[in-house]
């Protein structure tokens, strides 16, 4: 609903951009990684985009997520990077691709499948050096025998990078143990079709190093992937806008919001806006972040509630009831990024965004 003129608007020419932009900086094709609902910007819409883009896989990190963009009539070959079930890998065989993470997973699906194993297309995840999920190097051996006896329908093997966004030495370590693993189990006659390493920093970062496919998410979306290197070609997909709720005067030595956190040293206008941590809006942004109106900055005074948080608007001389406030994005000549809010609430630019709740309607553009 939009009774409180709070949304999120979700660029799908810029998502487009910074597929291209990625594609053309590796020279492969793209796997684009639509976890976590698109990490908030909306996977469904995102998949349907990607697909008429070209795209012929994405990734996702449950097999709900992949059933979900499928039920909303996205049919494109899928590759999930968690552990599933063999029951439920059973019932969602078509356009599905399972990552084998580890040797003790494999065992149960050869337990589970049999010999039919075979009709179940697979991506092996080997592990080297992020220690979370993938197959040890020691298990090649054992790997490479079940493959043979079993006739593995091995499409696929991939690693992941653990410091692409810190630009250090360990990426290049990382990706010599995933060569020299993948030359290892093609010189056991083992075809492997689809070979992809890199994510959102070493695609932008470490191009040297893509293979037959980069696998990008938080850069798809024209968020930074990196605090060391900018890539300014990149296009902000979200922007979160609401609106001027209550206008009032906060009066010297007056408090605001919960715990008192706040008290004014001389009279002050204010602004109430109706968004709050049910919303997905930090909490942590309590008497330090910022919003836009007018193209200037207000900054948050006193506690971010549930529902509610109130801003100061000293600069603004003029100031109406339901105009535009921007959370993230640009208005006039400012720009309130991801990022910005992100380092004031000591977090991630990947959780200011996939935390925003589906209390805010997403509304889709097209614009340039």
């Amino acid at each position: 609903m939009f009774d409180r003129k709070t949304f999120v608007e979700i660029n799908i020419n810029n998502y487009l951009h910074n597929l291209q932009l990625i594609k053309d900086r590796n020279k492969s094709n793209i796997i684009p990684v639509l976890k976590a609902d698109g990490y908030g910007h909306g996977a469904i819409q995102l998949s349907k985009a990607a697909y008429d883009f070209g795209v012929d896989l994405i990734a996702v990190a449950f097999l709900g997520e992949g059933i979900e963009i499928k039920k909303n009539g996205v049919n494109i070959e899928t590759l999930v990077f968690n552990y599933v079930t063999p029951k439920y890998i059973k019932e969602n065989i078509e356009n599905f691709i399972y990552t084998i993470g580890s040797l003790d997973q494999l065992e149960e699906l050869i337990n589970y499948f049999g010999k039919d194993i075979k009709n179940i297309k697979l991506h092996i995840n080997i592990n080297t050096g992020m220690n979370r999920m993938g197959l040890n190097i020691k298990d090649l051996d054992k790997m490479i025998k079940i493959i043979k006896d079993y006739n593995l329908n091995i499409h696929g093997i991939y690693s992941h990078f653990a410091t692409a966004d810190n630009l250090d030495d360990f990426v290049k370590e990382q990706y010599e143990l995933y060569i020299n693993a993948v030359n290892y189990i093609e010189n056991a006659n083992i075809n492997i079709p689809i070979k992809h390493i890199s994510n959102s920093a070493a695609s932008l970062f470490f191009p040297e190093y893509s293979l037959d496919y980069v696998r990008p998410g938080i850069a798809t979306y024209g968020l930074q992937p990196s605090d060391i290197k900018i890539e300014k070609n990149l296009k902000p997909v979200l922007t979160w806008k609401s609106i001027v709720a209550r206008i009032g005067i906060l009066k010297k030595n007056e408090s605001v919001s919960y715990g008192r956190t706040f008290f004014a040293d001389k009279d002050i206008p204010i602004a109430t806006i109706p968004v709050g941590y049910a919303d997905g809006y930090f909490r942590q942004l309590s008497n330090k972040g910022y919003v836009l109106i007018q193209g200037e900055i207000c900054n948050i005074i006193g506690r971010v509630c549930m529902d509610q948080f109130v801003v100061e608007t000293t600069k603004i001389p003029e100031i109406k009831l339901g105009e535009e406030v921007v959370l993230i994005g640009k208005q006039k000549e400012k720009q309130l990024y991801a990022e910005n809010l992100a380092k004031l609430a000591g977090t991630i630019n990947y959780d200011i965004t996939s935390k925003i709740t589906k209390r805010v309607p997403r509304v889709y553009i097209e614009e340039a």
